[in-house]
């Protein structure tokens, strides 16, 4: 297998597990040489109270990216990026990426951390920029209300969300991922595609019972322009915490997994085998599932245990949840880390059998 090496550009903290912290040890783990790029050094993530360090300039970027220039070091299979912060900083990295792309086309995978829970926390000036850099990306990994941004629509329903994530194919993008949407389980339910078994999971009748919106990851694969895109909504628990660094490392573990199913899929039609592998958990019956839904669900199996994990140790010894509100000390915010390294094995190996998952019809 040749060697898989990523250069992940994101934030960077000391102490606690978001941007390359959260994404490091992962891919690791599954097999990635990572190169990190820092926008930022801060001694811990923002949620505290307070916190030191420095952001990066778009010209220090510049000056790291020449200095691996020089030495020969630009031999990436992969890039991701996570939080850029300023316009500048976009232009820069969008530079970077341009570069890697004439070198080697590797596969980039684009998480455009923007905001969250219809909140901006950059300046508006980097939404075009996003917009630019959304062509070299080979898979975005936006949460809905950054696929609203870039979508310049709101996603309200099953329907909504599907011509979102068309917008978001048209300028460019071959694998579209909302890592989380609020849909009512219902309207997923009538989305069904036909062929599919009609119960999909004990978790997903639930929800339809209780007529209230559960959170999703929907994923959508288009290869051209002429394609139907396949598109599949991927349910998963919340708890009532206090979480941060989770979308970063959804992300990079998009980038391990989605390059082992594509390299399995291509091992499969090297054997004379339909490209679409036979389905592994038995929620979509005689349907085939994509290299990209195969990707999220090991992601979103992962991300359930972590999260999971965290909010145990959230609760403590109190046996009480905690929300953000009551995040307000520095050592509450502490037992609020990313239960990362505890999770070591459901990174390797994910518990998939269970997870909801349902192809959508157009």
């Amino acid at each position: 297998m040749t060697s898989r090496r990523v250069l992940s550009i994101q934030s960077h903290i000391v102490s606690g597990y978001c941007g390359n912290k959260a994404a490091t040890f992962p891919l690791q783990l599954l097999g990635f040489d990572v190169d990190v790029m820092n926008t930022v050094n801060f001694s811990n993530h923002t949620g505290y109270p307070s916190w030191t360090g420095e952001k990066a300039t778009g010209e220090q970027l510049t000056k790291l990216f020449e200095g691996l220039q020089t030495s020969g070091l630009v031999d990436y299979t992969h890039i991701l990026t996570g939080y850029i912060g300023s316009s500048q900083n976009l232009a820069a990295v969008t530079d970077i990426v341009a570069k890697l792309e004439d070198h080697g086309n590797p596969f980039f995978v684009l998480d455009p951390v923007m905001g969250d829970n219809g909140q901006l926390y950059v300046q508006p000036d980097v939404i075009p920029l996003y917009k630019k850099l959304m062509k070299f990306a080979k898979a975005i990994t936006p949460n809905q209300f950054e696929a609203e941004v870039l979508a310049d629509k709101k996603v309200t329903d099953v329907r909504s969300c599907m011509e979102v994530i068309d917008i978001l194919h048209d300028a460019g993008v071959e694998n579209v991922v909302i890592t989380s949407v609020s849909l009512l389980p219902s309207d997923v339910a009538a989305h069904q595609a036909v062929g599919q078994n009609g119960a999909t999971s004990n978790g997903a009748s639930k929800r339809e019972e209780a007529e209230e919106e559960s959170m999703y990851c929907v994923c959508s694969n288009r290869r051209s322009k002429d394609d139907t895109p396949r598109v599949f909504a991927i349910g998963f628990p919340t708890y009532d915490g206090y979480f941060t660094g989770t979308g970063d490392l959804f992300s990079a573990l998009l980038v391990a997994r989605l390059d082992e199913a594509v390299q399995q899929e291509a091992g499969s039609s090297l054997e004379g085998q339909e490209k679409s592998a036979p389905v592994t958990n038995g929620h979509l019956g005689a349907r085939k599932e994509t290299a990209l839904s195969r990707a999220c669900i090991k992601v979103v199996a992962t991300m359930r245990a972590v999260v999971l994990r965290t909010y145990q140790a959230q609760k403590g010894s109190t046996g009480r949840s905690l929300d953000r509100t009551l995040a307000s000390s520095a050592a509450v915010v502490k037992r609020c880390e990313l239960q990362l390294i505890q999770s070591k094995r459901d990174i390797e190996q994910p518990e998939e059998s269970d997870v909801e998952v349902i192809e959508l019809r157009r």
